[in-house]
């Protein structure tokens, strides 16, 4: 072979070299484009389908517990008088902010007057919206004039100081003891009424007259 014929070979050689990368570039220039409008278009169509969905799904709900440590809880009653409840721990019920569960909570009915009326229990519940407080377990009350009662249960409307007891109520006082079954006070204590199994026991020297059995005095 000349050495023009191996010039012509190695010439023709580069041709097609050439000419196959010529047309790997076009080809890349037409699917390059195309991948990136496919790529864009699926992550375009990602970000709208996950706005679109986001209006639908609701946030999760935060199942914290709203804990408080020694609450007070303010308020004044139908007659003017100011209450305060307090209690070692608080937790708001997550389905009802509104009702709070309480850890040894006192109520102070009448504060700063000179005789308060006060209720201490294991436990209660209370309600910020209708100023009902429910005690449960070792319920005791003090009226400030020396009368103490001792129940299981008992229902306070802070709004008119009314106290209502579907359970055992013992009490002693100045003039006495008692023991019911069930119980309700009234106009500030002034007005008491034992339901169901009374007993009474009066103290001679004060000189109130014993009632009959089954009866006890309002």
């Amino acid at each position: 072979m000349t050495t023009l014929e191996a010039d012509r070979a190695g010439y023709r050689r580069d041709l097609r070299r050439w000419r196959r990368r010529s047309r790997r570039v076009k080809l890349a220039r037409v699917v390059l484009p195309v991948a990136m409008v496919g790529i864009l278009a699926t992550v375009g169509g990602q970000v709208a389908w996950r706005s679109f969905t986001a209006g639908d799904r609701r946030p999760a709900e935060n199942k914290a517990q709203i804990r408080m440590v020694t609450p007070r809880f303010y308020g004044q009653s139908s007659d003017g008088r100011p209450f305060i409840i307090t209690a070692r721990s608080a937790v708001r019920d997550e389905n009802d902010l509104k009702r709070v569960f309480l850890d040894a909570p006192t109520l102070t009915l009448g504060v700063g007057s000179p005789a308060p009326t006060r209720s201490t229990a294991d436990r209660g519940v209370y309600r910020e919206d209708t100023l009902k407080l429910q005690l449960y377990g070792n319920v005791r009350m003090d009226d400030g004039a020396g009368y103490r009662f001792a129940s299981d249960e008992a229902m306070v409307d802070t709004r008119n100081g009314n106290t209502t007891g579907e359970t055992e109520l013992q009490g002693e006082g100045p003039t006495g003891q008692v023991q019911s079954n069930a119980y309700s006070v009234y106009d500030k204590g002034d007005r008491i009424i034992f339901r169901g199994g009374v007993k009474t026991r009066i103290d001679r020297k004060t000189g109130q007259a014993v009632p009959e059995q089954g009866t006890a005095p309002e």
